[in-house]
């Protein structure tokens, strides 16, 4: 079962992240393209430094090849870190980014847009996304992932995302559907 099945607004992607070719393409671009991401970045490990936990345990949604779990494994001895993803291609080219962190790191393939994608996850100090949240393709999806997220956390667990957001009315619009759930964490 899928989220919200009426996908009928969902805006298409033109890369297919499931495509070895798309995927490297992707990557090989992705950090020139938008050098402002490891600010980002450096932001989530100032966030996640923070928190008095350890081991850290970690969730990223749309964990791409790695960008952002390498930062954070590198700056974090003690954390262990999830990915989750819905493209093998993605998660091979993170193995090859990440292998110095390996043995800290598992590899999750779902799709954050089925409905079952948190089942048998377990719980985490924090659930980290970077630009993934864009991938369910329409902004009616989000208050569900971010509800689903919210379940995967320990009490005082943090949930933090950096995306794109359509203008003032749509950021407004999405924290209003999920404010209920988010501000309780």
């Amino acid at each position: 079962m899928k989220m919200a099945d009426d996908r009928s607004h969902d805006v298409p992607s033109p890369i297919d992240f499931r495509t070895e070719k798309d995927a490297r393409e992707w990557a090989a671009s992705a950090m020139s393209k938008r050098p402002w991401r490891a600010v980002f970045f450096q932001r989530f490990v100032q966030e996640l430094q923070s928190l008095d936990v350890r081991p850290l345990q970690i969730l990223e949604l749309g964990s791409g090849p790695g960008f952002l779990a390498r930062c954070i494994l590198d700056a974090i001895p003690s954390a262990e870190y999830a990915m989750l993803g819905f493209s093998p291609a993605i998660h091979h080219l993170a193995r090859q980014h990440l292998a110095p962190h390996i043995g800290r790191t598992r590899q999750l393939l779902a799709d954050f847009k089925d409905d079952a994608w948190t089942i048998g996850l377990g719980e985490f100090d924090a659930i980290v996304t970077h630009q993934a949240v864009h991938e369910l393709r329409h902004k009616k999806h989000a208050a569900t992932l971010h509800r689903s997220a919210r379940t995967l956390l320990r009490p005082r667990g943090v949930y933090l995302v950096c995306d794109h957001y359509v203008g003032l009315v749509g950021c407004i619009a999405a924290w209003c559907r999920a404010s209920t759930s988010l501000a309780k964490f």
